[in-house]
């Protein structure tokens, strides 16, 4: 059976509170407003994560009820993953312009934003880093190129 992924609450806080922030900010920007959809969704996603999780009764459910809601675990924190990196390069693409052209005010709330982006990324790293492990060959390519 695979090993089953445990919640994350503090990922979807983290990310919740930079989606809030960056919406009360209300910014006429199509980077900004890119990296607003990726950070609702990866929260929506985390909590939908948190919900399923605690959907069955872990101990007392049948072995075929922990290996499907396993798999839809899997799934969804593959995709709360990707959305979790495309918030980070997005938010990365946003300071870039900024520092190039600002034409966004910089206030305490941006730092709040990459604060939060920074402590949900690592919760999920820690919460479910083992679980998503890359392919053999992801694993090959990468053990080649430490070499």
């Amino acid at each position: 059976m695979l090993k089953r992924p445990i919640r994350m609450p503090l990922v979807w806080a983290s990310l919740s509170v930079a989606a809030t922030k960056l919406k009360a900010l209300t910014v006429e920007d199509e980077t900004a407003n890119s990296l607003l959809l990726e950070l609702e969704t990866a929260a929506n996603l985390t909590e939908a994560f948190n919900r399923t999780w605690s959907s069955i009764h872990w101990n007392s459910s049948r072995k075929r009820t922990k290996v499907r809601v396993t798999k839809t675990l899997h799934k969804m924190a593959e995709l709360i993953f990707e959305h979790l990196e495309e918030s980070v390069k997005l938010f990365d693409q946003l300071c870039e312009e900024q520092s190039r052209i600002p034409t966004i005010p910089l206030t305490d709330d941006w730092l709040e934003i990459k604060d939060s982006l920074r402590r949900g990324k690592e919760e999920f790293q820690k919460t479910q880093g083992r679980f998503l492990e890359p392919l053999p060959l992801f694993k090959y390519l990468q053990n080649q190129q430490e070499k």
